[in-house]
């Protein structure tokens, strides 16, 4: 119990507003950091304080397992619907064929499991999607929104606010390559045609 009377009096405040517990200290004539510290070591006068109880973790938020390599990520010669922007054609090859054969990836997020569901994306269960940062040339933070033509309908990308940018790869099941250009506000499932 010494350790806590090293607690700086703020965080005791704190703790106790936290619990519920009315300000009794005001009216006491010692300093409250006595009367505080004296609550916390000694029996409290039948107040109990109680913590919440541990809130389960998600076993999947951020986890980065091993990468497998995959065949079936080995770009082929176009995708099913036809991505009409070159840039895109080839940076989205040069992702995938990085992840395929468990390359370096630019930045840390890249493979972690995705476990927020989004509208747009089949339903599966936890762990099946990984999320990959597709960086695209010529698009520096700052870069406003612009519209990539695919399957001949055109979406519009969100604006670059950070260097990742908005635009990423879903890997569903180390195998289906789902794009999203706006973070996760529309998807389209693209097949590699071989």
């Amino acid at each position: 119990m010494i350790l806590m009377r090293k607690i700086k009096l703020p965080l005791l405040l704190s703790a106790l507003f936290l619990a519920g517990l009315p300000p009794v200290f005001a009216a006491a004539k010692t300093p409250a950091y006595d009367f505080l510290a004296g609550l916390v070591s000694g029996p409290a006068a039948g107040i109990v304080l109680s913590t919440p109880a541990p809130v389960e973790a998600d076993p999947f938020k951020f986890l980065n397992p091993p990468c497998v390599p995959s065949q079936a990520l080995v770009p082929g010669k176009t995708f099913n619907p036809v991505v009409s922007d070159a840039r895109r054609v080839r940076a989205i090859d040069d992702l995938l064929a990085k992840i395929a054969a468990c390359r370096p990836l630019p930045y840390n997020n890249d493979g972690v499991v995705h476990t927020d569901p989004h509208n747009g994306l089949p339903k599966k269960p936890a762990g099946y999607y990984r999320e990959y940062t597709l960086v695209v040339p010529n698009r520096p933070p700052g870069s406003k929104p612009e519209a990539v033509l695919i399957g001949g309908q055109s979406y519009m990308t969100g604006p670059v606010l950070s260097i990742r940018g908005p635009e990423r790869l879903m890997i569903g099941n180390n195998r289906e390559v789902y794009y999203t250009p706006d973070h996760y506000t529309s998807f389209v499932y693209l097949a590699i045609v071989r």
